[in-house]
Order: C-alpha cells, then structure tokens, then sequence
C-alpha cells in the first residue's frame, strides 16, 4: 500500500443501499488519497470494483468465529474499518482490534442504538432525514462524535426525459430475512406488471442484483435486466420518461437528484414501508402502489426489518391470479403520477453528503480522536 491513510470497508449485505453506499464512500475516499480494501460477501461485492480496491476480502459464509480470526489477520494491514450498517461486523471488527467508523442512513429509524454505535470510541455517521438531527441531539451518548451528513448524492445534470427506456430500481432485493423464491416471485410480479401497463412504444430496463439478474433472466419479454454502477444508473433514470422504484432510501435519494418522476413499488421491508410512508405524507412521492392497492393487507410492524413470511401469502395470491392488478395499478400510477417532487428533499436535506463523510473520516483517521 502507499502513503495514504488505509481504510478497510464493509457494506451489511441488505439490499443494495448499504453496498451502494460503501462503493460512493470509497470513490470519495479514493479521491482524497486513501488506500482502500472491502471485506464483506454476499450480493454486496456486485458493487465492489477495483479500482477503488486495492483487495476484495470474500467472507461470503463464514462463521462468526471465522469472520473474527479473518478480521484480526487484517487488523494490521488498514488504519480503520468504516462499515455501512453492517452493525454485527463492526463489533467483531473492535474485538478484532480495528477502529471502527460507522455510516448509518437509517439513524431516523432504529428504536436504539445498536451497541457499536454505542461504543465511545467509534465514529458514527448518520445520513440526514426526517427526525435525525433531534434524535441525535437527544443521545447523551452520542455527543462529540456523532458526524450528521447530507445524502449521499451529488448535484448533476438535471431530469431530460425525453427517452424511450422506463427504469425499474430494484435494489439488492436480497437480505437474510427473505427466502430467495420469494424474492424472485416479487421481482418477476413487478416486472411482468411494469411491462405489461406502461405502454408498449416504451422499453423497460430493470436494475438489479446479479442474483435477481440470474433469476429473472429472459423470463419476461421486451425487457433488459442488468446490475449497473451508480452513475450508470443516474444516466439511465435522468433520460427516463418515468420510473419505478423500490422504496430504500437511497433509491428515493437518487429519484431525488435525478428528478425523474418515480412511483414507488410495494414495500419490502420495514424501513421501505415506513419510507414510503413518510415521504408521501410530507408530500415527496410522484406516485405509490402499495400492497393494499392490490388488495393484500400487509402489515411489517413497527420493528426492526426482519419480516420473514410478511410477504407470503400476499405473493401467493397475487401470483395465483396473474399481474393483471398490478399491471392496472402501474397504469393508473403512471397517469396520476406528479413530476420529480422527490427534489424537495435535497432542498431540505441537502446532498454531497459523501464528500463530507469522507472527509470526516479522514480527519478522525489522522487525528487519533473520535
């Protein structure tokens, strides 16, 4: 490695906005003279690329104990580890001997504070939103190293529409509370629905894991199915005529500077629910189909986002009877939707916010201190 600051960094392997968000942290990072490596497994290393690497670290299906040992071979070799929401792994990374440096873009949601972020020797970075800034404010234990930041999304070129391509966001999908034919039930009911109830002039292109990718693969007609990089998938929604999404915070965030009109997807989890939810109710949301548009009644609770069998018996019906509901709903979404009111949001949160991240970590890195 050379003379930089040396970061090893982890993303919590659900869905893809922690995965998205360690490979934007590390580009900043990178930019800023940081040598970098990533340790994490599962769907998280399809955003993973060198460069900004220098070393991919698979723990794909390690024990805990394994992971451990892994994390205290590479103790020696990086200043700090930052993780994405990946909690559990940065508490084996303290036991491990790491510094530790968390970003947390749920910090609105969670009921407590997770022990690592409780931990006064670790640096905890929380994306703003509703209730952030109050919450953090409130948490004694919090004070003095607790670093709010904007979204992690950048001031670009604006909404062009104008295409022929509708993009569905997907995310990860994936997490380690949804059995994989359920996730690709839900993925092939929204893709044959999107298809099927936007017109037929229009392509559309879905945005995905590789898993999903792999699980969907030619079955749905007259659509693309791909796992893009960041900017790859900014370029997409900005010349969308419209798109569909997922309702993760980081896919709203980019409906958000990307300015293309978006109708969000039914609920995966907890948080999206909640997402969901809160953003329409403040009046940024183009547009939503949600489970009970579909006459499914779905209720994830107000828990943390395991919602193992949720999801169930809504997709065992829906599927029974085919897509022609949701192909109606994505029809009537689209001729109800608004236009780009996800913008409000980066008027009220700002953005940039990987920049300042990066910069915040650097500095906590050659300070010594929290």
């Amino acid at each position: 490695m050379g003379d930089g600051p040396r970061i090893l960094l982890n993303a919590e392997a659900f869905g893809f906005g922690p995965a998205a968000a360690s490979a934007v942290l590390a580009d900043e990072l990178a930019a800023r003279g940081a040598e970098l490596g990533y340790v994490g497994g599962g769907h998280t290393l399809d955003l993973q690329h060198r460069p900004p690497y220098t070393a991919v670290h698979d723990i794909t299906g390690l024990t805990e104990p394994a992971r451990l040992d892994r994390l205290r071979g590479l103790a020696g070799e990086y200043d700090a580890l930052l993780t994405s929401m990946d909690f559990a792994l940065g508490l084996t990374a303290r036991r491990a001997g790491f510094r530790v440096a968390v970003y947390d873009a749920l910090a609105w949601f969670w009921p407590g504070l997770w022990p690592v972020v409780q931990d006064a020797g670790v640096l905890h970075l929380a994306q703003d939103f509703f209730g952030v800034r109050e919450r953090v404010a409130e948490e004694p234990a919090l004070a003095g190293r607790t670093v709010v930041v904007p979204p992690l999304v950048e001031p670009g070129p604006g909404w062009r529409g104008g295409g022929g391509q509708v993009v569905v966001n997907l995310g990860g999908l994936c997490n380690p509370f949804w059995a994989a034919d359920e996730v690709e039930t839900y993925a092939r009911l929204v893709v044959a629905g999107v298809r099927e109830g936007v017109p037929a002039s229009y392509s559309v292109t879905v945005v995905t894991s590789e898993a999903v990718v792999r699980a969907l693969g030619t079955s749905v007609s007259g659509v693309n199915v791909g796992t893009y990089r960041r900017g790859e998938i900014l370029g997409l929604l900005r010349e969308a005529p419209y798109a569909f999404m997922t309702p993760g915070l980081g896919n709203i965030y980019d409906a958000a500077v990307s300015g293309v009109p978006t109708v969000l997807l039914p609920a995966t989890n907890t948080t999206q629910a909640r997402q969901a939810e809160v953003v329409a109710a403040h009046g940024y949301c183009d547009g939503r189909i949600d489970w009970a548009d579909l006459g499914s009644a779905v209720d994830f609770g107000d828990g943390e986002p395991e919602m193992a069998g949720v999801l169930t018996a809504a997709l065992r019906e829906l599927s029974e009877s085919g897509d022609a509901r949701f192909a109606l709903r994505v029809g009537e979404s689209v001729r109800e939707m608004g236009s780009g009111r996800a913008g409000g949001l980066l008027e009220r949160f700002g953005s940039g916010g990987a920049g300042e991240a990066a910069a915040a970590v650097l500095a906590w890195v050659r300070g010594g201190d929290v």
